[in-house]
């Protein structure tokens, strides 16, 4: 097993992508400690096509940016509340038909 630091300074220990799962808790406690506790939801519905598209946003602060799963880039990235809603972020690139 192998011990690394991540960005917080906390020591993790493990093998393949544990590490990367600590990294998230320590976000998500930073985010609670800054008093913007993180809720979870899954954006489903004829604007993203059917497809699901998971996003955090906190409920604390209206203005807050949201993450959003991004359909056409497969990444997260960070949004607003409105970018998000008006379905910029559900763009999926689509193959052309032959």
């Amino acid at each position: 097993m192998a011990t690394t630091t991540n960005a917080t300074g906390t020591s993790t220990t493990g093998t393949g992508t544990d590490p990367l799962w600590q990294d998230l808790a320590d976000a998500l406690n930073a985010l609670i400690a800054a008093g913007r506790f993180p809720h979870f939801h899954d954006l489903y519905g004829p604007r993203n096509n059917w497809q699901r598209q998971p996003y955090a946003s906190t409920a604390a602060h209206a203005d807050a940016p949201w993450v959003v799963f991004d359909l056409s880039t497969r990444q997260f990235t960070v949004s607003s509340q409105e970018r998000t809603l008006s379905g910029e972020h559900s763009a999926s690139t689509r193959r052309k038909r032959r």
